[in-house]
């Protein structure tokens, strides 16, 4: 049998703007480098819950308001991400931003079809216990549901504790 042999023509790396996303990136770009590949930088900005409040506690946020915060919260989202594509491009790397809005692990999945990605690339916080139960784990899902190869980057700095481990 004939070994297969990975090529990378379009990676996406999704970025939350953590250490952990940051760390990510880096393995990202290295791998554009080394097969001359495109990096799609996609952050996911989850829409703002309605408030519910009654009228005991105050008065409750309007509509426009809520509109304007994550209007403002999508700009910053934006600069950020030209930050990263400029850093990109400027070491050679053909490179280009997606800003979504929605369910985080969803629109990676639905992106990674659209843009015909060869490998997802992200982070990892690595939350255990109740965090993961609540929160659940974006990465975790993207791996199980994903339609091409799927690199995770845990932080060094967070080592696996066996839970049979004192």
């Amino acid at each position: 049998m004939v070994p297969i042999v990975p090529t990378f023509t379009k990676i996406l790396a999704a970025t939350d703007f953590s250490e952990d996303s940051n760390l990510a990136l880096g393995y990202a770009e290295e791998f554009a480098k080394k097969f001359g590949a495109e990096i799609i930088v996609l952050h996911v900005d989850q829409p703002l819950a309605p408030v519910m409040m009654t009228p005991e506690l105050g008065p409750a946020m309007d509509v426009g308001a809520m509109s304007r915060i994550g209007e403002e919260q999508r700009l910053l989202a934006q600069r950020e991400l030209d930050k990263i594509v400029g850093k990109l491009r400027d070491t050679g790397i053909k490179t280009r931003s997606l800003l979504k809005v929605g369910s985080p692990f969803l629109e990676i999945l639905h992106t990674s079809q659209s843009e015909s990605a060869d490998l997802i690339v992200l982070g990892t916080h690595g939350r255990t216990g109740l965090a993961h139960v609540l929160m659940g784990s974006v990465a975790e899902r993207v791996v199980q549901k994903a339609g091409c190869p799927v690199l995770t980057i845990r932080h060094p700095d967070r080592k696996f504790k066996h839970p049979l481990d004192k």
